[in-house]
């Protein structure tokens, strides 16, 4: 048992620290690719990687997997709006912010959540979440380090908007496929929702045609790009999450939901080692403190949880 724990802590371990990876490996990409382009051939190379798992499950198993017939609008509006929609503005985002700050925004989609569900539920804030969504906004302005000698430029609001553009479209998604994932299995899911998106960002794609044909002489690039596409298509898209189902199965959603929240971290490492991204002790202390806010916050939410 205890030696099962330590295996299901590995595996949600490992799927974190493919997602804080993620973003740095995004930064370089959307640096070098157009941004449709790019979130095109990610998830093209997702779907096929996912064609190939979910044709292995059929065969061990023996599966009949297929999405009922009053459930396809749903999935391709999830696939929409959780791939083709989050991944854009997320590609966007990078354009203008950093890998760290980009993970950081990211990270808060639960302080998020709890804002939808007042907007669109009228569910009242309690005083310990507004507290923890003012506390976590500070680190974030941090992180941002404003200050005289370091002029803020219009470009990162642009990001900023980006990344809550792509949170909230990720909220709408996780609701619907909440509901979904009652009745699906979650890799065929994810297969099928994968495979309704490379179909509207391939559409996108063509708005990148002229610029794709600029990087075909610059052989040099290649091999960097196809290595990162490699990662962020299979790795991160597809095995990433692979490895952090398995591992919650066997550790439980909340213990595994608590890991998440040490992607910003890793990511502001990872980018600051290979990118070479500006970090001071402002921006560690404000990273840290967003870190703090959304542990206490999820704790808290356990806490409630266990009462009722």
């Amino acid at each position: 048992m205890v030696a099962e724990r330590k295996f299901g802590n590995l595996l949600v371990g490992l799927s974190i620290f493919v997602f804080g990876i993620n973003f740095v490996s995004m930064k370089f990409l959307v640096e070098h690719l157009p941004p449709f382009t790019l979130i095109f051939l990610r998830f093209a190379i997702a779907s096929i990687f996912l064609w190939l798992i979910v044709g292995i499950k059929r065969t061990k198993n023996k599966e009949k997997l297929q999405i009922e017939k009053e459930d396809k609008g749903a999935v391709i509006v999830t696939g929409f709006l959780g791939i083709a929609v989050y991944y854009s503005f997320n590609a966007l985002a990078l354009t203008y912010i950093s890998a760290s700050l980009s993970s950081l925004i990211c990270a808060m989609i639960p302080i998020f959540t709890l804002l939808a569900n007042v907007l669109i539920y009228k569910k009242k804030f309690k005083a310990f979440e507004i507290i923890n969504f003012i506390i976590a906004t500070f680190g974030v302005i941090l992180v941002l380090d404003i200050r005289p000698g370091n002029e803020f430029n219009f470009s990162q609001i642009i990001g900023i908007v980006y990344m809550l553009l792509a949170i909230f479209s990720w909220i709408a998604y996780t609701i619907k496929t909440y509901e979904l994932q009652t009745k699906y299995d979650s890799i065929y899911l994810l297969y099928k929702q994968t495979m309704a998106a490379t179909v509207f960002l391939l559409i996108l794609a063509f708005i990148d045609g002229a610029k794709i044909i600029k990087l075909i002489n610059q052989t040099h690039l290649w091999p960097a790009l196809i290595g990162n596409l490699m990662f962020v298509g299979i790795v991160s898209s597809a095995l990433g999450y692979l490895l952090y189902i398995q591992g919650m199965k066997i550790i439980g959603v909340e213990i595994a939901s608590l890991y998440m929240n040490l992607i910003p971290a890793i990511t502001a490492i990872v980018s600051y080692i290979f990118l070479k991204e500006d970090m001071n002790g402002k921006k560690v202390f404000g990273i840290i403190i967003v870190i703090v806010s959304l542990y206490a916050i999820a704790l808290k939410d356990k806490m409630w949880q266990s009462k009722g």
